[in-house]
């Protein structure tokens, strides 16, 4: 039998894959149950990056781009009073900028008319032609409509949404040829959580035509969106009192939608526009209970589902539709890989080679519709304050310090990994984010990457456990310069601080006076080492990606490395990074002004007064001095360089209002202008760092007095009770060494765990993993821990 496919449904699914199959030239037929092909149902759609790109490669982009029209401007997430929380410009360049695209909101028959009217078989397409009964015969199917017409094809694919007659005759095809096939019936088990208002709208008073609202809501949320020709679209969903399954499943009439709308009728959508206004200016609207499932199976014998009929999202992230694009690709490249697999025919296909390009199809979109299935039922939930305590946490204490960036790279999540046609050629538009089949490896998965992660953190667990027990320092002997000198410090005045300092001023130094090198030495290596912490834990902080994490705040790290010692920062960092670190490229901007101001900041806040503190000096006070301010060196890079970075901006910025210059410099993050200041710092930590460990160890080689294995691992056992240390100096040199092995431990495999992370992502191919993490390794012996972590940051 030649080969041929029967589409059920005209919808967005099924003459999508018609325009696919007809530039292939496959031969299909569409048999839509309406007697229109492209009606007005109220319905609107907004399509996305991910499905455009596909609809790109059929060359239906450009027209359906110059029928939207409408670009948003403004995206506002607001309270239930319409009060904003926080807010976006420029949403559609932004979105144009990371992915290629923008999104596109409007009437879902303008889709299909345009996608009818690519068309050059139109005969193809056949209204009123309800499928209702599908048959398996030798090397095909025989599907009937409800006016007894009978279409012959290979095969069949259901798009014909949620209420799939083609998935209800393939249940019973199944129950009478292979009963055990599917179990149960899932049309039982499919959940409903909430009910929609949704309609078009148009020339609303006080509407401002370029903006998208979310309103939270306490059980209830909304969606409203710009559209062309001054066109409002809005969703109201509403959770019902308790989750219906399949049959129980309500269906809504006209009398059902007037009560929902004189209910909410007064709800706030922004400060001056209400529900009430929105529907006064309807031109259609709906109540439809909202299905979200995506089914375990969706195949047998030669029927296939997709589409809604298959994966259905809830709508507030927008994806159904898109959802169904993708499928239909994945689709046809299932069968041109079959294809290629028969020489070119796909004529005389067997049962077992259908079966093989529908297991390929199944496999290559099921966890990706079950991931866009689950977050946008999480969003619902947030926004309609299901859990309160997590919705408040996340919408009034979070979202209004995250930055655009937090919101953006939650809505690119839906869109890296989409599928493609991987036949057609993907028209070049610029991208500041690869989707991941454009990457040079294929990102690992989700499961493998947590087990990963859980590892990595459970390793930090035990490094800080071990700190615990390792780090013993005397304080009630820490009164003295040296081991016998008088500590006179003039500042501060008094007090607990003063004799706090002095303490600290006591530790470093005792190895700073030791007749023995080894400990000065291994003091002048580690306090070196300490510049790629103190550098990266400062440059992670500015990140546009961290906004509104704990990492966004590096003087709590470097202040506490003072008070807790770098052993215990940097594990802790490390977990906070793994869990909180932007996952992204646009993520990783730094602002132009910080990243030029680094090097000066680095060595003015930590390099003078660390070489201060190893010079010594007649003037003991003045010493002492530098030692004590050493203790502030690590937060004092940080005041250093917002003070610097600060200043750098304003002149910049010159005469300009800050607003003016924050808007001109909105879309610096998909720039590089940052690039270079921070390669610059990166090479100086690097060759200072590396300098000073092979220094040190040329130094402690040549001394005969000085064991390098002794000056750097000679430590007791950390869970012993008592360790019986004959002298102070001791006493403080095993505290620095422990200090410093469980520092650089940690550095050591966050560094592993960063290069795991380009892997995981698909940035770096697997040898190149692995080459990274070599180096790694030897670099902590060969340049030392900092130098190796510097390096790693500028390669990356």
């Amino acid at each position: 039998m030649a080969f041929k496919v029967v589409i059920a449904g005209a919808g967005v699914a099924g003459l999508t894959l018609a325009n696919m199959l007809e530039r292939l030239d496959i031969d299909y037929i569409v048999l839509e149950a309406y007697r229109e092909i492209a009606p007005q149902v109220g319905a609107s759609i907004g399509l996305f990056p991910n499905g455009l790109r596909i609809l790109d490669q059929i060359d239906c982009y450009e027209p359906i781009r110059k029928l939207a029209q409408c670009a948003l401007k403004e995206g506002y997430i607001r309270d239930k009073s319409g009060e904003p929380i926080s807010s976006m410009e420029n949403m559609s360049e932004h979105m144009i900028r990371r992915h290629g695209y923008e999104p596109l909101f409007f009437d879902r028959q303008m889709l299909l008319q345009i996608l009818y009217n690519r068309l050059q078989h139109k005969e193809r397409v056949l209204p009123n032609k309800r499928v209702v009964t599908i048959d398996h015969v030798e090397g095909g199917v025989n599907v009937t409509a409800a006016d007894g017409e009978v279409f012959t094809g290979t095969l069949i694919v259901g798009a014909d949404g949620v209420h799939s007659t083609v998935r209800g005759e393939m249940i019973k095809m199944a129950r009478e040829l292979q009963p055990e096939e599917f179990g149960p019936d899932e049309n039982e088990l499919v959940p409903c959580y909430y009910k929609c208002s949704f309609g078009i709208a148009q020339n609303v008073p006080g509407w401002v035509p370029t903006e998208q609202n979310i309103v939270l809501g306490e059980g209830n949320s909304l969606l409203v969106v710009s559209g062309p020709e001054n066109r409002v679209y809005w969703f109201i969903f509403e959770k019902l009192p308790e989750v219906k399954y399949g049959a129980d499943i309500p269906k809504y009439s006209k009398e059902d939608e007037a009560e929902f709308v004189k209910k909410n009728i007064n709800l706030p959508i922004t400060e001056k526009v209400t529900f009430g206004q929105v529907f006064a200016k309807r031109t259609s609207s709906t109540l439809t209970p909202l299905h979200e499932f995506v089914y375990k199976k969706w195949f047998f014998k030669r029927i296939i589902l997709l589409g809604d009929s298959a994966h259905k999202p809830n709508p507030i992230g927008g994806q159904g539709g898109n959802g169904a694009l993708e499928s239909m690709a994945e689709l046809i490249n299932a069968t041109l890989r079959k294809r290629a697999q028969r020489d070119g025919s796909l004529d005389n296909l067997s049962d077992q080679d259908i079966e093989v390009i529908f297991k390929e199809t199944q496999a290559a979109r099921h966890e990706r519709a079950d991931l866009i299935v689950r977050l946008a039922h999480e969003m619902q939930a947030l926004n309609a304050f299901e859990n309160p305590v997590l919705s408040t946490r996340v919408w009034k204490v979070l979202a209004p310090y995250q930055g655009t960036e937090f919101g953006l790279n939650q809505v690119s999540t839906a869109f890296m990994g989409a599928s493609t046609l991987k036949d057609f050629p993907v028209p070049h538009r610029p991208r500041a984010i690869p989707y991941d089949d454009e990457l040079p490896a294929t990102p690992i998965g989700v499961q493998q990457s947590k087990i990963v992660r859980n590892i990595f953190i459970g390793g930090m667990g035990l490094i800080i456990l071990v700190t615990k027990k390792a780090f013993r320092l005397p304080f009630p002997e820490l009164t003295t310069w040296g081991e016998t000198g008088i500590i006179d410090l003039s500042w501060p005045t008094g007090g607990f601080s003063r004799e706090f300092l002095n303490s600290l001023v006591s530790v470093f130094s005792i190895p700073l006076m030791d007749k023995d090198p080894s400990p000065r030495i291994h003091l002048m290596n580690f306090l070196t080492q300490l510049i790629s912490p103190i550098l990266i834990y400062t440059i992670e902080g500015y990140r546009l990606g961290n906004q509104g994490t704990i990492l966004s705040l590096p003087s709590i790290f470097t202040g506490a490395m003072q008070l807790q010692g770098i052993g215990r920062m940097a594990p802790l960092h490390g977990i906070m990074s793994a869990f909180f670190a932007h996952q992204l490229p646009t993520g990783c901007a730094v602002p132009t002004e910080v990243a030029n101001v680094l090097t000066t900041a680095l060595t003015l806040g930590y390099l003078l007064p660390t070489v201060l503190s190893f010079s010594p000096s007649s003037n003991l006070r003045s010493w002492q001095n530098w030692v004590a301010l050493w203790q502030f060196a690590p937060p004092l890079f940080n005041v250093f360089t917002y003070v610097f970075s600060i200043g750098l901006r304003r002149w910049q910025r010159g005469s300009k209002p800050n607003e003016q210059y924050e808007k001109e410099h909105i879309f610096d993050r998909y720039k590089t202008h940052d690039v270079g200041g921070l390669k610059s710092v990166y090479t100086f930590a690097f060759v200072v760092q590396s300098t000073s460990h092979i220094a040190t160890l040329v130094y402690a080689w040549a001394h005969p007095d000085i064991s390098i294995f002794k000056m750097f691992f000679d430590v007791p056992n950390p869970f012993k009770a008592t360790w019986s240390l004959p002298s102070l100096s001791e006493k403080i040199a095993v505290f620095f060494k422990y200090d410093m092995l469980t520092a650089v431990t940690a550095i050591a495999a966050s560094n592993l765990y960063s290069v795991w992370t380009l892997r995981r992502q698909g940035y770096i191919k697997t040898g190149e993993a692995i080459k990274a993490a070599i180096g790694v390794v030897a670099g902590q012996f060969l340049v030392g821990s900092g130098a190796t972590w510097a390096a790693l940051w500028h390669w990356r």
